[in-house]
Protein backbone atom coordinates (compact mmCIF):
# COMPACT_ATOMS: atom_id res chain seq x y z
CA UNK A 1 0.00 0.00 0.00
CA UNK A 2 0.95 3.70 -0.41
CA UNK A 3 1.58 5.89 1.96
CA UNK A 4 -1.51 7.75 1.79
CA UNK A 5 -3.41 4.45 2.94
CA UNK A 6 -0.98 3.78 5.47
CA UNK A 7 -1.69 7.09 7.08
CA UNK A 8 -5.28 6.60 7.09
CA UNK A 9 -4.92 2.45 8.26
CA UNK A 10 -2.67 3.76 11.12
CA UNK A 11 -4.79 6.90 12.07
CA UNK A 12 -1.54 9.16 11.54
CA UNK A 13 -0.29 12.29 8.74
CA UNK A 14 2.03 11.18 5.55
CA UNK A 15 4.29 14.19 7.43
CA UNK A 16 4.76 12.08 10.44
CA UNK A 17 5.12 8.84 8.61
CA UNK A 18 7.88 10.98 5.99
CA UNK A 19 9.73 11.84 9.54
CA UNK A 20 9.28 8.22 10.96
CA UNK A 21 11.01 7.00 8.03
CA UNK A 22 13.40 9.38 8.12
CA UNK A 23 14.30 8.99 11.93
CA UNK A 24 14.70 5.14 11.16
CA UNK A 25 11.61 3.91 12.90
CA UNK A 26 10.13 2.30 9.62
CA UNK A 27 11.75 1.31 6.82
CA UNK A 28 9.43 0.13 3.43
CA UNK A 29 10.09 -0.89 0.44
CA UNK A 30 10.42 0.91 -2.67
CA UNK A 31 8.47 0.39 -5.88
CA UNK A 32 10.51 0.65 -9.24
CA UNK A 33 9.24 4.02 -9.88
CA UNK A 34 10.24 5.18 -6.44
CA UNK A 35 7.21 5.01 -3.89
CA UNK A 36 7.53 3.94 -0.56
CA UNK A 37 5.59 0.67 -0.31
CA UNK A 38 3.83 0.03 3.23
CA UNK A 39 3.61 -3.24 4.42
CA UNK A 40 0.76 -4.52 6.93
CA UNK A 41 3.85 -4.55 9.94
CA UNK A 42 4.14 -1.33 9.26
CA UNK A 43 1.16 -0.23 9.54
CA UNK A 44 1.25 -2.23 12.43
CA UNK A 45 4.45 -0.53 13.81
CA UNK A 46 2.97 2.70 12.82
CA UNK A 47 -0.19 2.28 15.07
CA UNK A 48 2.54 1.48 18.06
CA UNK A 49 4.72 4.55 17.30
CA UNK A 50 1.51 6.83 17.09
CA UNK A 51 0.20 5.24 20.67
CA UNK A 52 3.76 5.91 21.95
CA UNK A 53 3.35 9.91 21.05
CA UNK A 54 0.43 9.85 22.35
CA UNK A 55 1.59 9.08 25.46
CA UNK A 56 4.61 11.24 24.88
CA UNK A 57 7.34 9.38 24.30
CA UNK A 58 10.04 10.53 22.19
CA UNK A 59 11.45 9.06 19.37
CA UNK A 60 14.82 8.24 20.34
CA UNK A 61 13.16 6.43 23.25
CA UNK A 62 10.65 4.79 20.67
CA UNK A 63 13.69 3.56 18.44
CA UNK A 64 14.72 1.57 21.82
CA UNK A 65 11.77 0.28 22.42
CA UNK A 66 10.84 -1.33 18.89
CA UNK A 67 14.41 -2.62 18.84
CA UNK A 68 13.81 -4.79 22.47
CA UNK A 69 10.46 -4.18 23.42
CA UNK A 70 11.17 -5.06 26.87
CA UNK A 71 10.22 -4.16 30.41
CA UNK A 72 13.29 -2.67 31.01
CA UNK A 73 13.06 -0.31 28.26
CA UNK A 74 9.58 0.58 29.03
CA UNK A 75 10.70 1.18 33.05
CA UNK A 76 13.60 3.41 31.48
CA UNK A 77 11.23 5.55 30.19
CA UNK A 78 8.71 5.68 32.90
CA UNK A 79 11.33 6.78 35.19
CA UNK A 80 12.26 9.31 32.98
CA UNK A 81 9.33 10.67 33.12
CA UNK A 82 9.03 10.24 36.28
CA UNK A 83 11.80 12.39 36.93
CA UNK A 84 10.84 15.27 34.60
CA UNK A 85 6.86 15.75 36.51
CA UNK A 86 9.11 16.12 39.56
CA UNK A 87 11.00 18.70 38.03
CA UNK A 88 7.95 20.30 36.85
CA UNK A 89 6.59 20.01 39.89
CA UNK A 90 9.75 21.28 41.75
CA UNK A 91 9.17 24.74 39.10
CA UNK A 92 5.18 25.26 39.56
CA UNK A 93 5.71 25.21 43.46
CA UNK A 94 8.62 28.01 43.01
CA UNK A 95 6.51 29.62 40.85
CA UNK A 96 3.23 29.48 43.47
CA UNK A 97 5.65 30.68 46.30
CA UNK A 98 6.82 33.42 43.74
CA UNK A 99 3.67 34.41 43.10
CA UNK A 100 2.59 34.58 47.16
CA UNK A 101 6.12 36.45 48.30
CA UNK A 102 7.38 38.36 45.22
CA UNK A 103 10.48 37.92 46.64
CA UNK A 104 12.44 38.28 43.47
CA UNK A 105 16.53 37.81 45.31
CA UNK A 106 15.01 35.13 47.08
CA UNK A 107 13.66 33.06 44.41
CA UNK A 108 16.82 33.98 42.39
CA UNK A 109 18.58 31.46 44.71
CA UNK A 110 16.53 29.37 44.94
CA UNK A 111 16.29 28.65 40.99
CA UNK A 112 20.04 28.13 41.20
CA UNK A 113 20.07 25.76 44.14
CA UNK A 114 17.71 23.91 42.05
CA UNK A 115 19.12 24.44 38.64
CA UNK A 116 22.89 23.33 40.25
CA UNK A 117 21.12 20.05 42.03
CA UNK A 118 19.72 19.25 38.55
CA UNK A 119 23.23 19.04 36.82
CA UNK A 120 24.80 16.97 39.25
CA UNK A 121 21.86 14.37 39.94
CA UNK A 122 21.11 14.01 35.78
CA UNK A 123 24.69 13.28 35.47
CA UNK A 124 24.65 10.88 38.18
CA UNK A 125 21.59 9.50 36.32
CA UNK A 126 23.85 9.19 32.91
CA UNK A 127 27.14 7.94 34.63
CA UNK A 128 25.63 4.98 36.42
CA UNK A 129 23.21 2.91 35.02
CA UNK A 130 19.55 2.18 36.10
CA UNK A 131 18.19 2.55 40.05
CA UNK A 132 21.87 2.87 41.46
CA UNK A 133 21.83 6.10 39.06
CA UNK A 134 18.41 6.78 40.56
CA UNK A 135 19.74 6.17 43.91
CA UNK A 136 22.96 8.60 43.78
CA UNK A 137 20.97 11.05 42.39
CA UNK A 138 18.25 10.72 45.39
CA UNK A 139 20.95 10.19 47.86
CA UNK A 140 23.40 13.03 46.65
CA UNK A 141 19.99 15.67 45.92
CA UNK A 142 19.57 15.60 49.51
CA UNK A 143 22.83 17.73 49.75
CA UNK A 144 22.39 20.10 47.25
CA UNK A 145 19.39 22.01 48.39
CA UNK A 146 21.44 25.46 48.99
CA UNK A 147 22.84 28.14 46.29
CA UNK A 148 26.61 28.28 44.89
CA UNK A 149 27.88 31.26 46.63
CA UNK A 150 31.41 31.44 46.70
CA UNK A 151 34.54 30.53 43.95
CA UNK A 152 35.61 27.40 45.88
CA UNK A 153 32.04 26.03 45.44
CA UNK A 154 31.99 27.04 41.30
CA UNK A 155 35.03 25.25 41.25
CA UNK A 156 34.02 22.18 42.71
CA UNK A 157 30.87 21.95 40.69
CA UNK A 158 32.74 22.23 37.47
CA UNK A 159 34.95 19.33 38.82
CA UNK A 160 31.82 17.66 39.74
CA UNK A 161 30.25 17.69 36.28
CA UNK A 162 33.55 17.28 34.55
CA UNK A 163 34.18 14.27 36.13
CA UNK A 164 30.61 12.59 35.70
CA UNK A 165 30.95 13.30 32.21
CA UNK A 166 33.76 12.01 31.44
CA UNK A 167 33.25 8.11 33.19
CA UNK A 168 30.23 5.65 32.54
CA UNK A 169 30.09 2.39 35.06
CA UNK A 170 29.63 -0.60 32.66
CA UNK A 171 28.04 -3.33 34.10
CA UNK A 172 28.67 -6.83 32.98
CA UNK A 173 26.01 -8.66 30.77
CA UNK A 174 25.60 -11.37 33.45
CA UNK A 175 25.08 -8.44 35.97
CA UNK A 176 22.62 -6.66 33.33
CA UNK A 177 19.75 -8.19 33.94
CA UNK A 178 19.91 -8.21 38.19
CA UNK A 179 20.43 -4.36 37.48
CA UNK A 180 17.28 -3.99 35.56
CA UNK A 181 15.14 -6.11 38.29
CA UNK A 182 15.78 -3.50 40.75
CA UNK A 183 12.73 -1.19 40.26
CA UNK A 184 14.12 1.77 41.74
CA UNK A 185 10.04 3.17 41.96
CA UNK A 186 9.24 0.30 43.10
CA UNK A 187 11.68 0.46 45.76
CA UNK A 188 11.88 4.79 46.00
CA UNK A 189 10.75 4.19 50.24
CA UNK A 190 12.85 1.54 50.75
CA UNK A 191 16.05 3.61 49.66
CA UNK A 192 14.24 7.13 51.47
CA UNK A 193 14.56 4.23 54.77
CA UNK A 194 18.12 3.32 53.81
CA UNK A 195 19.18 7.00 54.02
CA UNK A 196 17.15 7.60 57.11
CA UNK A 197 18.82 4.58 59.17
CA UNK A 198 22.24 5.76 57.91
CA UNK A 199 20.64 9.06 59.43
CA UNK A 200 20.31 7.42 62.29
CA UNK A 201 23.71 5.73 61.97
CA UNK A 202 25.63 9.05 62.13
CA UNK A 203 23.73 10.74 64.93
CA UNK A 204 23.71 8.10 67.31
CA UNK A 205 26.29 5.24 66.26
CA UNK A 206 27.21 3.40 69.51
CA UNK A 207 23.26 3.10 70.31
CA UNK A 208 22.76 2.39 66.73
CA UNK A 209 24.90 -0.05 66.73
CA UNK A 210 23.80 -1.74 70.65
CA UNK A 211 20.07 -1.98 69.07
CA UNK A 212 20.73 -3.74 65.93
CA UNK A 213 23.73 -5.86 67.03
CA UNK A 214 21.61 -9.37 66.54
CA UNK A 215 20.78 -8.19 62.97
CA UNK A 216 24.58 -6.66 62.13
CA UNK A 217 26.00 -10.21 63.90
CA UNK A 218 23.54 -12.44 61.19
CA UNK A 219 24.16 -10.31 58.51
CA UNK A 220 28.45 -9.87 58.94
CA UNK A 221 27.89 -14.51 59.15
CA UNK A 222 25.82 -14.18 56.05
CA UNK A 223 28.57 -12.35 53.95
CA UNK A 224 31.00 -15.33 54.95
CA UNK A 225 28.50 -18.07 52.95
CA UNK A 226 29.00 -19.24 49.23
CA UNK A 227 25.74 -18.06 48.65
CA UNK A 228 26.28 -14.52 49.36
CA UNK A 229 29.95 -14.53 48.26
CA UNK A 230 28.34 -16.06 44.23
CA UNK A 231 25.49 -13.90 44.39
CA UNK A 232 24.72 -10.92 41.95
CA UNK A 233 24.48 -8.42 44.67
CA UNK A 234 28.19 -9.66 45.73
CA UNK A 235 29.53 -8.92 42.52
CA UNK A 236 27.62 -5.75 42.08
CA UNK A 237 29.13 -4.85 45.29
CA UNK A 238 32.63 -5.87 44.52
CA UNK A 239 32.32 -4.19 41.33
CA UNK A 240 31.13 -0.92 42.65
CA UNK A 241 33.92 -1.19 44.80
CA UNK A 242 36.48 -1.24 42.03
CA UNK A 243 35.41 1.95 40.43
CA UNK A 244 34.74 3.61 43.47
CA UNK A 245 38.87 3.17 43.74
CA UNK A 246 39.96 3.07 39.86
CA UNK A 247 38.04 5.18 38.66
CA UNK A 248 38.21 8.59 40.67
CA UNK A 249 34.96 8.32 42.84
CA UNK A 250 36.59 8.30 45.53
CA UNK A 251 39.58 10.46 44.67
CA UNK A 252 37.84 13.54 42.86
CA UNK A 253 33.88 13.18 43.27
CA UNK A 254 33.98 12.62 46.93
CA UNK A 255 35.94 15.38 48.21
CA UNK A 256 33.99 17.75 45.19
CA UNK A 257 31.30 17.20 47.05
CA UNK A 258 32.42 18.04 50.32
CA UNK A 259 33.83 21.52 49.32
CA UNK A 260 30.40 21.93 47.36
CA UNK A 261 27.92 21.04 50.35
CA UNK A 262 28.45 21.78 53.69
CA UNK A 263 26.09 19.66 54.60
CA UNK A 264 27.54 16.72 52.64
CA UNK A 265 30.66 17.34 54.28
CA UNK A 266 29.29 17.30 57.97
CA UNK A 267 27.32 13.92 57.14
CA UNK A 268 30.76 12.24 55.87
CA UNK A 269 32.56 13.38 58.95
CA UNK A 270 29.92 12.33 60.93
CA UNK A 271 29.83 8.90 59.08
CA UNK A 272 33.52 8.32 59.08
CA UNK A 273 33.22 8.35 62.35
CA UNK A 274 30.42 6.35 62.90
CA UNK A 275 32.92 3.37 60.84
CA UNK A 276 35.64 3.97 63.00
CA UNK A 277 33.47 3.11 65.88
CA UNK A 278 32.25 0.27 63.59
CA UNK A 279 35.51 -1.11 62.91
CA UNK A 280 36.32 -1.00 66.51
CA UNK A 281 33.63 -3.75 67.45
CA UNK A 282 33.61 -5.60 64.16
CA UNK A 283 37.44 -6.17 63.89
CA UNK A 284 36.74 -8.70 60.74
Amino acid sequence: MYIHEAAELSGTTKKAIEYYCMKGLLSPRFSENGYRIFSEEDVACLKKISMLRGLGVSVDDIQELLNGNDDAALQRIIEKHETVLQRKKEQNELLKELAASLDWDSMYLKVAAAESRQSVTDRLMGAFPGFWGKYLSLHFGQFLQDPVRTNDQEIALHEICEYLDSVQLEIPEELKDCLDEMNFEANRQMFHKVDATLSEVVDDPENWLKNNKEIIDQYLEFQKTDEYQNSPGAKLKELLKRFNQEKGYNSIFIPAMRRLSPAYDEYLMKLQKADQIFLQQYQQ
